[in-house]
């Protein structure tokens, strides 16, 4: 008898039993699927990643933007994890940044900035959400 063949059986059953990545079942925002699949082939952008709501803010920079007015909480933003973020908005669209930095932060990014465009003027446009962390390596003994 080929215990592989006899074991089979188990192993489906686990995997249907097994509960989906609540990220699963989440969307991709707009540039979102081009950035999952560099980070499956081990690959980062050579910048920040900047997340908009704007088709027009941030062209020159790797970016992600959630145009319609889809619940952050219902977006996948795995592929952003361990990577420098920074948000850029307008004033219109300020009332959904909070849910969007609670989103991100899950996910654990390196580093996670918020620039509002229409207050440059007044000194209060950046805000540092979290700061850079610093990788420590452990010698080998």
């Amino acid at each position: 008898m080929n215990p592989i063949k006899e074991n089979a059986p188990a192993g489906t059953r686990a995997s249907f039993e097994t509960k989906l990545n609540q990220n699963y079942k989440r969307r991709m925002p707009a540039y979102g699927k081009q950035f999952m699949e560099m980070r499956q082939a081990r690959k980062i952008p050579s910048n920040r990643v900047m997340v908009t709501f704007d088709w027009n803010l941030a062209k020159a920079y790797p970016r992600i933007v959630i145009a319609d007015d889809t619940p952050a909480g219902q977006l996948n933003f795995n592929y952003l994890a361990g990577l420098a973020v920074q948000i850029v908005y307008r004033r219109k669209d300020a009332h959904r940044v909070r849910d969007v930095v609670d989103a991100i932060l899950e996910i654990n990014p390196s580093c996670l900035a918020i620039f509002a465009l229409d207050l440059v003027d007044t000194g209060n446009a950046a805000v540092l959400i979290k700061p850079y962390q610093d990788i420590q390596i452990a010698e080998a003994a």
